[in-house]
Formats: C-alpha cells, structure tokens, sequence
C-alpha cells in the first residue's frame, strides 16, 4: 500500500467543527498554496494568513523546500500571485534562496513589481540586500516593450521605483538611456492588443488587425474570444492556435480557464461548433501526457454549498466547476468509471451524466458540456455518501469491486447524512468485504488545512491544474506523492545555487 503516506496519530477538527485528520505541515502548505487565488476570499475564509506562517516555519526549518515549492507553484502548478508571496517570506527568513527563487518566479516585469510590493506590505523597509541584488539583475534583462507593457502606472509602486531602490548597473548605453526614459516615463507606448484596443476601439477591423499581427497571447485571446466574436471579426486563425496542442502546452493555462470562456459564450448565446470543438480539444490537450488509469473508479465530486464559492472576485469560476471539470476529465482516463456526485443529503450516481448524450453545437462526449449541465446543489458535505453506494447500490461490487475512489472536494465534511458512519470507517469496510487494496485519492480544491482520510492506501494531492491527475498512478506505484515530487524538484539553478550554501 502507501510507501509515503503514513497515518497522522492526531486528530484535529476542521473549519466547520468537524472531526478530521491533520495534515503534516508540509502537506498543509502545499494544498494551501496550490489552491489559492492570494489575497480572496474562501467559503470558510482566506488561508492568506495559515500560508504566510507555515511558509515562516518552513523558512525555518526546510528553506529549500520552500524555495522548491515556490517556484513549483509558479511554473508547474501555474499559481502567479501566491509564489509572489512566498518569494517574499524567502526574501525576509531564508535570503541564501532569493537569488534561485527570483529567477524562477520572475517571468515578467510585473512579477518583480508584485513580490517587492508584497514584501513592503508584509514586512515594510528597508529590502535586504540579497532581494535588491536579483531585482537590479533581473532589472537588466527586460526589454523596452515588457518594461512599458507591464508598468503599472496606477500601483503604488512603479517600475522606476524598482529601479531606484535597485540601482542596477547599465551594461551599456543603450540601456543607460532606456533606464532614464523609464525613470522620466518616456517610454514608447507599446503595440498590445490593450492599448490598440483604448486608442481605436473594440471593432472588427482593429481585433482583424490585432489577430493577424500574431501579437495577441494565449491567454488573451482565450479570455477575449467573446469580444472578438461580438465584433465580427476573422476568428478562425484565432481557433487554429488555441486548439493546437503545441500552443496549449506552452500557455499553461489552467483547465478552468477554458471553461470560464465556454461559460462566457454560452451565456452571450455566442457560441457555435466550431468554437465548442475549439476550446473542447484544447481542454483535452492536457491530458494527452496523463497516464491512463486501469480498472474500476469511483469518481465523488462535491457539490455541497461551500463547493459555490467563487475562487476569486472577479471570476465566476468556483470550486465546484473546477470539482465537476476534474471528475469529468478525470472519467476520460478511466478505463471504467463511474461518478456521482454529492452533498449531505444525496449521491447522484451516472455513468452517461448530463452532456455525454447530447451533441450540444456538434460535439459528443463533451467534456465542457458536462460541467455545464452537472452544478452545485447547496447543503452540507457527507463524504460518506460515495463508499456508501460502493458499499449497498453498487450493482457489480461482488464481480468486479472499485480499485480506487477520487474524491474531488474542499474535506470540508460536516455531516453524518447516512447516519451510518464515517467516510474512513466505511472504507475500512470495503476493504475487509470486497477489496483490500482499495485506493482513496483526495484531492483537495480550497486547501483549508485538514483531512478526512489518512493512512495506508490514501493519497492527498491538491491543486487546479491537471497535472493533479497524474499523481494518481504515481501513488499507486509507490513512486511518490505530491509531497515528495515537490522535495525532489529542480527548479533552474538549484544544484549551483546548494553548493554555495
């Protein structure tokens, strides 16, 4: 079973007051950090704070952990402004890890105004030296275009102030005079698809102009393409690049990104087939490198009312989409799956849910459909509704009982609903009736801290993106977990940088 994963003799409760398990630190921070938009609002409220002083204790006592997980958060877990808060805590308590944690944190001109303003906040002046030294550095390596693109001129702090409290050595003339146009706000107003847009205005022939010049980003045309069909403008080239699987890699983005656009035309009654295919096949791009999983799985997603929190203030995105997006792709890797769903007064069980046999706009078995026909339904979270039904409604259990359950979930469990018993205990049945190397995978979505499971054959694993997915057969291989991945990560420069400590 669990070469990793070893059971936590203490018990704790969660926010609601429930019994649960507690997680190690390292494994409360991580699900925290890859589960967090910083500085939002949660249903059982912000874990800014928990972040913050774990990741101090971490500095502490495991500051290459720390730095390893930060720049995980940053390029694998694709988490921008929680790694900007984290490269602060390093910044202040572990300084022998800026320079690494700065260069794989700072990807753009923005990323370093963002992690020197949090650290002003978190901490006030002075800076310490070792974060001005990567800051002058990384300073020298920006262009004309990114400085001016990603000034931020309405912050409180600007890039010229970056650059007086750095004082980075021009290597040249040229770059003498670019800094004194930045320190002068000089700088040559850049060709984006922002600024091109507010001087000639949101139109067909300004987004055919945009989108031909190849200047507008993954990213942006993701989040523009209803502005850019309200426009009337050419958007074939547009589906082209985001369906094509090279592109999809390169952008990162994260799976719900896709569905926030399909959810945005969808409600603007914008969408067509070609659109749906589009963004259907980008989606599923990212599982082309997750391995399939075999067997028999259950697949729980919650839809419980804290699963209805928006992850941030300007999305409309929430937990429980990013839950019912994870079953549904996760459920196309499955050799055999089953997925229910459910809260503290049900389980909805379907092996074809909501989408699966419908050809909305063209597309069969769409995965984006899915999570648009399969919501929240409020109430309370009983996470022993699924292993009920493995236990008592499973009509093959005898002939062919479930090798693993994946619980997609804030463990936010505040229910009895069955009134039978706990999550833990009814896998503890299944095991002794049916298979006793069942796995029980929890993926964490809101990183509160605590557990509903813990010991041999259970797996925690946290985070939005879809490598998530992939630490399934990991687990079960005894290759590792979540945990240990992130121990083991090298982020660029990280063996230099270990000599020189």
């Amino acid at each position: 079973m669990s070469k990793f994963n070893k059971a936590e003799s203490k018990n704790t409760v969660n926010r609601s007051g429930f019994p649960a398990y507690k997680m190690t630190p390292k494994e409360q921070l991580v699900s925290a950090v890859l589960t967090t938009m910083f500085s939002e609002p949660k249903f059982y409220g912000s874990t800014d704070e928990s972040i913050i002083s774990l990741a101090i204790t971490m500095a502490a006592n495991d500051p290459a952990f720390l730095c390893r997980l930060a720049c995980y958060a940053r390029n694998v877990g694709n988490m921008r402004s929680v790694s900007h808060a984290l490269a602060a805590v390093i910044a202040r308590y572990a300084r022998e890890y800026t320079r690494m944690t700065v260069r794989n944190v700072v990807a753009r001109p923005d990323d370093l105004l963002e992690i020197m303003s949090c650290y002003k906040s978190m901490f006030g002046k002075p800076f310490p030296n070792a974060l001005k030294r990567e800051a002058a550095r990384v300073m020298l390596s920006f262009d004309e275009y990114s400085l001016a693109k990603y000034n931020n001129k309405k912050g409180a702090m600007k890039l010229r102030d970056v650059l007086r409290i750095t004082h980075p050595v021009p290597e040249s003339p040229e770059k003498a005079e670019l800094f004194r146009r930045l320190m002068n706000d000089e700088l040559q107003i850049p060709y984006t698809w922002e600024t091109e847009l507010s001087q000639k205005g949101n139109t067909k022939e300004v987004w055919d102009e945009l989108i031909a010049s190849g200047r507008v980003g993954y990213m942006a045309m993701l989040r523009n393409l209803s502005n850019m069909v309200r426009s009337g403008a050419d958007i074939a080239p547009v589906l082209r690049r985001l369906s094509d699987p090279e592109e999809v890699r390169r952008s990162r983005q994260l799976p719900f990104r896709f569905f926030s656009a399909y959810r945005t035309l969808i409600e603007n009654d914008l969408m067509t087939p070609e659109i749906h295919w589009a963004l259907e096949i980008a989606l599923r791009c990212s599982l082309d490198n997750i391995e399939h999983i075999p067997g028999r799985t259950l697949i729980a997603v919650d839809s419980s009312g804290s699963m209805r929190y928006s992850i941030s203030r300007r999305s409309t995105i929430r937990c429980c989409d990013i839950g019912t997006l994870f079953g549904a792709m996760a459920s196309h890797i499955c050799e055999d799956a089953t997925v229910c769903y459910f809260d503290c007064s049900r389980y909805s069980n379907f092996r074809n849910p909501k989408g699966y046999k419908i050809a909305r706009y063209g597309v069969h078995d769409s995965i984006l459909d899915i999570v648009d026909n399969n919501s929240s339904t409020g109430c309370g979270t009983e996470m022993s509704l699924p292993m009920e039904y493995a236990l008592y409604k499973d009509p093959t259990r005898d002939l062919k009982p479930f090798d693993r359950v994946i619980y997609f979930s804030d463990s936010e469990c505040n229910s009895f609903g069955t009134g039978k018993s706990t999550a833990t205990q009814m896998v503890n049945e299944y095991r002794s009736k049916y298979n006793p190397m069942l796995w029980v995978h929890g993926v964490d979505l809101a990183g509160y801290g605590t557990q509903q499971f813990a010991g041999p054959g259970y797996n925690l694993i946290s985070g939005w993106g879809e490598s998530v997915l992939s630490f399934i057969m990991i687990a079960e291989k005894g290759i590792g977990t979540l945990v240990r991945t992130i121990e083991q990560y090298k982020p660029s420069g990280f063996a230099a940088q270990e000599e020189n400590i």
